[in-house]
């Protein structure tokens, strides 16, 4: 009988498939570090460092809780302290948990013995620079960098440079309803006055050159996979830090929605010990309140739940789950699976992804999303 795990929190957990079950692993590609990596990432470093050195660097270090970015970190300010001691890095995560995320970007810098000078952003100063607040280190003579893993987003398309830099703290943006103008909007004028470089990776790959000309390639790439018509999708959301909360994970129901037919289950299996997540978030669900991306992030729940069902592998609150988003929940993934072969059969069609790596579409939507 196969069996697949999930991170859940800070375990893990397992689903057992029956052996006469129809079902697809989408495997995840990850990048592999090995010594031509090193040797691009300093080839990178000493082009960069070799005429520019001297003014120092600020690494503007999107955390997402990803293992590879740090050793990546770790390895540019080796290659960057060669030719500079004026090396500061400041620590964003706006995917995870303000507290938790930081907490765990302290724990992954001290592991990988990241030397440097370490500076959560949010506990920086702003001022205000050509019409707009920004985060007083932006604004130094230093080069910077910025430093973040891509993945596909279920509310923003992508997360990625843009999103760093506009959600990550170091600009503040008065947000509207149009969230992807307001991005740009912010990048725009931040990349016009910053000449930022940049660095980041999505799936197996790494891109590392002008933040400009990194952000275009990086936003060229599809990541959505054709797939059939499935009935049932299940994925993990990754672990801790990045299944601390439901507001946390909420985007990959999103980026599932179209992995199934209409009526299909989408399963997530999240652990959320810190609950339904922020104010801001609690107030959009209960009273359209909130932050713009609250309120969206809530509307793309709503428009994905009237076409499909959802299913979690969690500790949160059966009843408050199913009032608030017509959600049902179950202690383990192997009580979701029971309801789902209970309502669509045994011979429904599974996809499993060990976590929301890709964008998994149906061939008959590809080009109507």
């Amino acid at each position: 009988m196969p069996e697949i795990w999930f991170r859940y929190g800070g375990t893990e957990v397992s689903l057992e498939l029956p052996d006469d079950l129809s079902y697809k692993m989408l495997e995840p590609k990850e990048l592999k570090p090995d010594e031509r990596l090193w040797r691009e990432l300093s080839e990178f470093a000493d082009n960069l460092a070799r005429d520019v050195g001297s003014r120092g660097f600020t690494i503007l270090y999107d955390h997402s809780g990803d293992k590879p970015v740090l050793v990546i970190l770790r390895h540019l300010i080796e290659s960057l302290e060669q030719y500079s001691d004026n090396i500061k890095v400041l620590v964003s995560c706006w995917r995870l948990d303000p507290a938790e995320g930081w907490e765990d970007a302290r724990r992954g810098l001290k592991e990988y013995d990241v030397r440097a000078e370490i500076i959560n952003v949010r506990d920086r100063g702003m001022v205000e620079h050509s019409g707009m607040k920004v985060v007083e280190d932006l604004l130094d003579n230093s080069v910077k960098i910025i430093l973040t893993a891509s993945e596909p987003h279920g509310l923003f398309g992508k997360a990625s440079l843009q999103e760093a830099l506009a959600f990550g703290g170091f600009v503040e943006i008065n947000f509207s309803d149009d969230l992807r103008a307001d991005v740009l909007a912010a990048w725009n004028r931040l990349i016009e006055e910053l000449k930022p470089w940049a660095i980041t990776m999505l799936n197996d790959h790494i891109y590392m050159g002008e933040a400009e000309e990194v952000a275009r390639r990086v936003y060229e790439v599809e990541c959505e996979e054709a797939v059939g018509d499935f009935d049932i999708v299940l994925t993990g959301c990754g672990g801790k830090p990045r299944d601390s909360s439901f507001q946390l994970i909420a985007h990959v129901i999103g980026l599932l929605r179209n992995s199934v037919v209409d009526g299909g289950l989408i399963g997530l299996v999240a652990e959320c010990s810190r609950g339904l997540g922020s104010k801001s978030f609690i107030e959009a669900v209960l009273s359209g309140g909130g932050t713009p991306p609250d309120r969206a992030l809530v509307r793309m729940i709503q428009e994905t739940s009237s076409d499909k069902r959802i299913a979690l592998a969690t500790t949160l609150p059966r009843s408050i789950m199913r009032r608030l988003f017509n959600i049902r929940c179950f202690d383990t993934p192997e009580d979701m699976l029971t309801y789902a072969m209970r309502r669509y059969t045994k011979e429904a069609r599974i996809l499993i992804l060990e976590r929301p790596h890709v964008k998994p579409v149906r061939s008959s939507m590809r080009g109507q999303n």
